[in-house]
């Protein structure tokens, strides 16, 4: 099963039982008693957080996905890094992909395909929280939507 389906599978079972725990919200709330009902809102909080984090994680997919998408049909995708047997980035193989990364950034600080390549270069790192940041400013980048300075988690340190 290829991962867009995983991811799907995996949405609609998260969204299944909030709708779950939001209908035992509501049957707190009816029952009357203050205590339950105080217990119900309470249930009720938690599957609307929950249903608007699915959905914000599935609209990222989406517009990496198209972004992803746009570069391969300009054939601008980073290349395919080499692997261990395991299946992991080979170490210094990620080092040399993120210089390369860095020094692409430092060049086309506006581009989203630079950006696209940092995020994989940081995920190749194992850098998890900068690969999404600067995934996220890529597709911001695409989108139109970036600021125009540069977000303080983004900054290379100094």
């Amino acid at each position: 099963m290829n991962t867009r389906r995983w991811a799907i599978l995996i949405a609609v079972g998260a969204i299944a039982y909030m709708l779950l725990m939001g209908w035992q919200g509501l049957r707190f709330i009816a029952s009357g008693d203050p205590l339950a009902m105080a217990m119900g809102f309470a249930v009720l909080v938690l599957p609307l957080l929950g249903l608007w984090m699915v959905w914000r994680e599935l609209q990222f997919a989406g517009q990496v996905q198209k972004l992803a998408d746009r570069l391969a049909s300009a054939a601008a995708l980073p290349p395919e890094l080499p692997r261990t047997p395991a299946g992991r980035v080979q170490p210094e193989a990620a080092a040399e992909e993120f210089s390369t990364a860095v020094a692409g950034v430092a060049v086309a600080p506006r581009d989203s395909a630079a950006w696209f390549r940092l995020s994989l270069a940081y995920d190749a790192g194992r850098d998890r929280k900068r690969a999404r940041a600067a995934m996220r400013y890529a597709v911001a980048l695409d989108n139109g939507t970036a600021p125009a300075e540069l977000p303080e988690r983004l900054r290379p340190p100094q």
